[in-house]
């Protein structure tokens, strides 16, 4: 028995889909345990690409329980489109009781509240993700169970909508909510998703008693973390290995392995400092070559040399037990590869740990360690080799960071993994 938690060590879009499903296959549980349909990921099995927002990837596997945990904010109007998308093709899934709901003026909301900050955008994706977290912290939001009591649903629209509408009004969003029309919602989603309802931190308790195989999915990166990603800059809930904990409803120290997953090279999407952000033919080639495009808006996404400091601070609050490297194949066969080992700030003095000041972060310049690149003709996944070349770039990154590296992804298909 195990329960292993799978983290974005960057600013998410790591490929952490790719390598829960990868990991599903010795696993009877996939958990997802925070975020909402603001994170995407996207999934090849047999040259099919699937993708998702809000269901766990593990849902793919038809012998795999799917839980979305009380950590996760739900669109149900998303969740139900992925449902009829993938029909047949999937597992049994359950939602946790005490997961919130996003509502129908959370999504009006977020477009107000972004673009009111005028130059200070935060890039969020629009999807009421903030609101509803917000919702939650005041007290006033709507969870799954409640969908199952009549009284409780009317208790709980009079008790947030005013606020809400309120907002909108200050925002000056027009709107036609209603208590009436916002409970004949719910009822329609509580009779076509009320079976899938539960108490699902004691239905994962209870297969890890039962000694059974539990993968937690995480959404997003540590540097979007609430608490420590590059603040304000960041998403409104915590996809470290604590939230994890949290967000599926288990103990921290019932957790085994915390696999770290991050791309070869770094990529962000939205607003906020990017040390080693390249703005030119190199950054072109890799958002070109890697499909770096949100899974969730079809943003282009910013790309960048690979950053042990970032990672550095990831390990230090997620304690990675190992690391999945994903997305090599996309340096195969560049001349050089750099990775940032430290920064210079403004007094040229290093900075060996991730600051959590922005406008200092601005400041700083990467001091880059240069590899040679690896011809892609020397991969033969098949049996498991990769380049000497590749090797000692693995190597350094393992060494650097006292973290053993697990998994290399060498393609988005689940055959085009190697596990060391």
């Amino acid at each position: 028995m195990s329960v292993t938690t799978i983290i974005g060590a960057q600013w998410g879009d790591e490929g952490k889909g790719k390598i829960t499903d990868y990991l599903a296959d010795d696993s009877k549980v996939v958990a997802r345990s925070q975020g909402g349909n603001n994170a995407g990921h996207t999934i090849v099995i047999d040259g099919k690409k699937y993708k998702l927002h809000l269901l766990p990837s593990g849902i793919l596997r038809n012998d795999i329980i799917s839980i979305i945990g009380n950590g996760v904010v739900v669109n149900l109007d998303v969740l139900l489109k992925e449902l009829d998308n993938l029909g047949n093709e999937r597992g049994q899934l359950f939602i946790s009781d005490r997961a919130h709901v996003i509502m129908p003026y959370h999504k009006l909301l977020d477009g107000g509240e972004e673009s009111s900050k005028g130059k200070s955008l935060i890039g969020t994706t629009g999807n009421g993700i903030g609101p509803c977290y917000s919702d939650k912290a005041s007290r006033i939001g709507i969870r799954m169970g409640d969908l199952l009591d009549d009284d409780m649903i009317i208790d709980r629209l009079e008790k947030a909508l005013p606020r809400n509408l309120a907002l909108l009004n200050y925002y000056g969003i027009e709107n036609n909510l209603t208590v009436d029309g916002l409970f004949q919602t719910c009822r329609e989603w509580r009779n076509k998703l009320g079976d899938f309802i539960t108490d699902a931190s004691l239905l994962v308790n209870q297969h890890i008693d039962k000694g059974d195989n539990v993968l937690l999915e995480g959404a997003q990166g540590v540097h979007i973390d609430i608490e420590y990603g590059t603040y304000p800059f960041v998403t409104s809930s915590s996809p470290t290995t604590a939230g994890a904990a949290l967000g599926s409803g288990i103990a921290p120290s019932k957790i085994d392995k915390v696999v770290g997953v991050t791309k070869a090279y770094l990529t962000r999407v939205g607003s906020g400092p990017f040390p080693t952000e390249l703005e030119d033919e190199i950054g072109e080639m890799i958002r070109a070559k890697g499909q770096e495009f949100g899974t969730t808006t079809g943003r282009p996404r910013r790309c960048g040399w690979l950053d042990l400091v970032m990672l550095e601070l990831s390990h230090r609050i997620c304690g990675f037990t190992s690391l999945a490297i994903t997305k090599l194949d996309i340096l195969s066969d560049v001349d050089e590869i750099k990775v940032c080992v430290a920064y210079k700030d403004d007094k040229d003095s290093e900075v060996n740990h991730f600051p959590s000041s922005l406008s200092y972060l601005a400041k700083c310049k990467p001091v880059y360690k240069t590899f040679p690149g690896w011809s892609s003709s020397d991969i033969d996944i098949s049996k498991g080799v990769i380049p000497d070349k590749m090797k000692i770039f693995l190597d350094y990154i393992s060494v650097s960071l006292n973290i053993p590296i697990s998994i290399v992804s060498l393609g988005p298909g689940r055959d085009e993994t190697i596990i060391f």
